[in-house]
């Protein structure tokens, strides 16, 4: 079978930390060019990377000839270069969060479908082995709906040290370093909320109206709730991503980041016990009072395994004209509870995601401040 002919626009970090060092791993993908209009870091990736490199995206895409584009950008450039990429035959893998307003989500999955191809992402949490394996195990048989979640992110990281796009977002991090909790909850749930409510707060009187601290309520449908938080102040040890999912019987847990535990005794439980956790790069287990079984741990590198794994399944889902691992819809629909999320802060209240309401909040653009 003839490998895909792929090629990349943007050779910033994420190219050159997770797309490159995937796609070598991938068979069904040959690499025929990459686009920045950095010279130096065309110049850097196609002497470590052998490949042909182009200041232009529109020369390559005439040139190259892909039949699939992969885009890295800053994400005010990503609904421009799927039009491009779609207006040139492809099938787009595009990096979150997707475009910048749920309207501009909405035009480009019109786009996509009248030109015949699939836009996809790349949310690699979800192919990541340890969160994998919670939502494999949820859907193993018997399959069990999820009661309740939590996913937090506790880390020494505020925006004001931010740089690059990322660092412009700062009245808006939930579009950043949130998108991948909000994301796996609609994973583990598997639909969109049906309200949300949200509390945001700076943290820190000096830095105004920054959303270093963000707690959200996601309600889905039978009663079912799910709580996110973000504090990236933290002074004690960092938790990356780590998520707790409820079923009636049990509980499923996955820690990226690393967790290294020894407890003897009593701890938690009036059962004696003598255990050993150890997650260099992250653990999912799952715990029935103090009984746990392992379900996962993490490889070295697990972003660069997860994102490989995502190419792989895409791939396969474009030559096969089936879904994707994650669809321009499941973008846009991550987009829209942001976005409600941030409208629930402003107006202190809670805000239902159906049709009618939507409309309220559907072109609020992630740069854009809140309430305005």
């Amino acid at each position: 079978m003839t490998p895909f002919r792929v090629a990349l626009i943007g050779l910033g970090e994420a190219a050159t930390h997770l797309h490159l060092p995937a796609l070598v791993g991938v068979p069904d993908a040959t690499i025929v060019g990459a686009c920045d209009v950095d010279e130096g870091r065309r110049a850097d990736v196609a002497r470590r990377w052998r490949m042909p490199t182009f200041a232009d995206a529109d020369v390559m895409l005439a040139d190259a000839r892909p039949e699939v584009v992969v885009i890295g950008t800053p994400p005010h450039l990503h609904a421009d270069l799927c039009r491009r990429a779609l207006a040139a035959g492809a099938h787009v893998i595009c990096e979150k969060p997707f475009v910048s307003s749920v309207a501009e989500a909405d035009r480009l999955i019109a786009s996509a479908r009248q030109a015949g191809r699939q836009i996809a992402l790349n949310h690699e949490f979800r192919e990541m082995p340890i969160f994998r394996a919670v939502l494999d195990d949820l859907a193993s048989p018997p399959a069990r709906d999820v009661i309740f979640a939590q996913a937090w992110q506790i880390i020494d990281f505020p925006q004001w040290r931010e740089t690059g796009w990322r660092g412009q977002m700062i009245h808006r991090t939930l579009y950043e370093a949130g998108v991948h909790l909000v994301d796996y909850l609609l994973a583990l749930f598997g639909e969109q909320p049906i309200a949300v409510s949200a509390t945001l707060s700076a943290g820190d009187p000096r830095n105004g109206s920054t959303d270093g601290i963000t707690l959200l309520t996601l309600e889905f449908s039978r009663g079912r709730l799910a709580q996110l938080v973000q504090y990236r102040m933290a002074r004690g040890q960092p938790q990356y991503f780590e998520v707790r999912a409820e079923t009636p019987n049990e509980s499923l847990r996955a820690s990226f980041g690393g967790r290294a535990r020894l407890s003897v005794g009593l701890y938690r439980s009036n059962r004696l016990h003598f255990r050993v956790e150890l997650g260099i790069s992250g653990l999912a287990w799952r715990e029935v009072g103090s009984r746990r079984e392992s379900l996962a741990r993490n490889p070295r590198q697990p972003q660069v395994v997860a994102t490989r794994s995502v190419f792989a399944k895409t791939l396969r889902a474009f030559r096969d004209g089936t879904r994707p691992p994650t669809t321009a819809e499941d973008g846009r629909n991550v987009l829209a509870v942001i976005a409600a999320c941030y409208h629930a802060a402003a107006r202190g209240a809670r805000v239902c995601l159906n049709a009618e309401a939507s409309q309220d909040f559907v072109d609020l653009a992630m740069g854009a401040q809140v309430g305005q």
